[in-house]
């Protein structure tokens, strides 16, 4: 994590910090501190520096609202239990404590301002920028334990569903990358984490998702792979709208996806692969690497890859994207 993540992490979770605290915390001196903070406001300004030193984190769009949001799902508003909140560590972690202590409920959604903790596939860290970020949680029961055989597959309904609600809202030409990315001309604007836990034979799902909507441009550098935001592509659009279009089209997949397995939208996903028929580098499990030419998603969400003339299906692994 570079200097400016590291300060923008500090200031998510404090708010405000003094120039000193900063210097001791990250054992960097003032000078470097304040070009970090300069390259964290290049986007937009996200943080405020006042005559006493003080550096205060702004939220760089309209907050999130439990009311806005109820707003844009209109009719369809009674189907969720919403909870908006301005922080929390992960989003996805507090909906699995809440299955562990006996308080889950269908389609509970929860939504948070800031995540302090939030993180991606692989453990990977996600720090989720207030006004600037779109972090959520879904909780779906699943009382039919045979639905979730073929489990590897939700992610890619799950990302079908995103895109389709960015491209509506924003007016933008997003595309996905398996199993679980969302991408604009192959730079990541957004991912999803799938959890799944079972209780007294009640299976449960936790679907989570982050979209970056405005994040510093130095916050974007630091992340491993190349990446994009929504402000940046030129969409302003009222995050208040765009999740409650999301939970509309996820909720309205999600019961399809439940019924008819993924094979009802394997052609639309593979029309939206953007590594359709691509030649890929391919990194597997246990750190090996094979180059392949992408064919297919079969029935199970697998990858299906051409490896010198020989047809190879993948269950897990990355697509890997070069910066």
């Amino acid at each position: 994590m570079g200097l400016s993540s590291e300060i923008l992490s500090i200031l998510s979770s404090r708010g405000a910090s003094s120039i000193e605290y900063l210097r001791q915390r990250l054992g960097a001196n003032s000078r470097d501190i304040e070009a970090a903070v300069s390259r964290l406001n290049q986007s937009a300004p996200f943080i405020t520096r006042s005559e006493s030193e003080i550096f205060t984190l702004n939220q760089v769009s309209d907050g999130l609202s439990s009311e806005k949001i109820r707003a844009q799902l209109g009719c369809s508003a009674d189907r969720f239990i919403l909870e908006v909140v301005s922080t929390t560590a992960s989003t996805n972690d507090d909906l699995l404590s809440m299955i562990r202590e006996g308080r889950a409920q269908n389609r509970l959604i929860r939504v948070a301002e800031t995540q302090t903790s939030g993180r991606g596939t692989k453990g990977r860290p996600w720090i989720s920028v207030p006004g600037g970020s779109l972090t959520f949680s879904i909780l779906r029961s699943v009382t039919d334990t045979s639905l979730l055989k073929d489990i590897s597959s939700l992610p890619l309904v799950v990302g079908l569903s995103l895109v389709r609600s960015i491209n509506a809202s924003a007016d933008i030409d997003c595309r996905l990358k398996w199993p679980n990315d969302i991408l604009f001309q192959r730079k990541k604007l957004g991912g999803i984490l799938i959890e799944s836990t079972s209780i007294n034979r009640q299976c449960f799902v936790v679907i989570g998702v982050g979209i970056n909507v405005c994040v510093p441009k130095a916050l974007l550098e630091d992340i491993n792979q190349p990446a994009i935001d929504l402000h940046s592509l030129g969409a302003s659009i009222d995050r208040n709208i765009l999740i409650g279009n999301m939970l509309i089209e996820l909720d309205n997949l999600l019961d399809r996806y439940f019924v008819d397995g993924f094979d009802y939208f394997r052609k639309e996903w593979c029309a939206m692969h953007a590594y359709h028929n691509q030649m890929v580098s391919f990194a597997l499990p246990d750190g090996r690497r094979v180059e392949g030419e992408v064919i297919d998603v079969d029935s199970n969400g697998a990858l299906v890859l051409n490896i010198n003339g020989k047809v190879r299906r993948y269950i897990s692994g990355e697509i890997q994207l070069n910066k």
